[in-house]
């Protein structure tokens, strides 16, 4: 594994591959299927914030410390096609639109740049935003950026920035999560003041305001047929929503620190969590069905389902990435 602690884990949408990034300054490409190293590499002067794969998994972007956005090709020998400049501090997220045109990063100074995903010439888009990753729609129209004080969506059909409706404002509300539908029908934006909004995208007419949790909301998703919302958070819970409704479905209860990161397998039936140990639940019932304190370590930063929903990949602040078969892990359990 890595040196030091993981700072990001992707998973490739053929799910062929995992790839981590790490404070050491390395990229480590994974066997998703055998769980082995395949390749690794520096990848920049500092640690690597974050990564993104492309839609056809040949493409990884890495972000760094040192300013700049890296591409590589990872399709052979991994080698770098280009470094994208134009930051003039720490790059801490990137993302890359589902089809391949559009590259978003975000810097320190909370400047947001779009690059074209096939020439990586910079688009003329600069946009302020809070702690939150760049967020493509999954039709890649749309990337969720701030307006105004507050969240809007850059619109890149009509190249227009137009503001999500926000009828009431918290006290020190500040956005550090947000989640598109798998449709790309709604928005949810989770808050450091623990409120967590949903707005419906075709509108941006907010639906939903729920006073979810007592600390930062670190983590929300939606389930994969639309019906569920999940948040996570600081206050080491977890809890299930109905999307539509706003009503609490279940609380989620366990952790014994604040949860990182949160996440739906892909057929919906599992949820995973990452605090100071990994744990997977039932979603129906909200059933613990496994405890994980494999890593050795008691800060779990990341999680993430393969595409398939065969396996659960976590990091670790010790450096450590580990890949489990489902069917090992939940036997009497296990359903794709």
């Amino acid at each position: 594994g890595h040196d030091s602690a993981v700072s990001a884990l992707v998973i490739s949408p053929d799910g062929r591959w995992v790839a981590t990034a790490s404070k050491d300054s390395t990229v480590i490409l994974w066997d998703a299927r055998d769980a082995c190293i395949s390749q690794e590499w520096f990848a920049h002067d500092g640690k690597v914030w974050d990564l993104a794969f492309s839609q056809d998994s040949r493409h990884l972007a890495s972000a760094g410390k040192d300013e700049k956005v890296a591409i590589w090709d990872i399709s052979g020998t991994s080698h770098q096609v280009v470094a994208l400049e134009g930051h003039s501090s720490i790059v801490e997220g990137c993302a890359w639109s589902s089809d391949g045109a559009y590259i978003a990063s975000r810097d320190s100074d909370n400047i947001v740049r779009v690059w074209d995903g096939r020439t990586f010439q910079p688009l003329p888009v600069d946009s302020e935003m809070a702690h939150i990753k760049p967020l493509f729609s999954p039709d890649s129209h749309r990337l969720l950026v701030p307006h105004g004080g507050s969240c809007g969506v850059l619109d890149f059909v009509s190249d227009a920035c137009l503001a999500l409706d926000m009828p009431t404002r918290g006290e020190d509300v500040y956005p550090i999560s947000a989640a598109f539908s798998r449709l790309g029908t709604h928005i949810a934006v989770g808050y450091d003041n623990g409120v967590v909004r949903v707005w419906d995208a075709a509108n941006r007419q907010q639906c939903l305001l729920l006073r979810a949790h007592e600390d930062p909301v670190t983590d929300v998703v939606f389930s994969p047929d639309g019906r569920l919302l999940l948040s996570a958070s600081d206050d080491r819970t977890m809890k299930v929503w109905d999307a539509h409704t706003g009503a609490m479905v279940r609380s989620l209860d366990g952790h014994e620190i604040g949860v990182r990161g949160a996440c739906f397998s892909p057929c919906g039936t599992y949820i995973a969590s990452a605090a100071e140990t990994v744990r997977i639940w039932r979603t129906s019932d909200g059933s613990c069905l496994a405890v994980l304190s494999d890593h050795d370590d008691p800060w779990v930063s990341h999680v993430a389902f393969t595409p398939d929903g065969t396996m659960l990949w976590s990091g670790a602040f010790n450096g450590t990435v580990l890949g489990r078969r489902l069917q090992d892990v939940i036997p009497d359990e296990f359903k794709v």
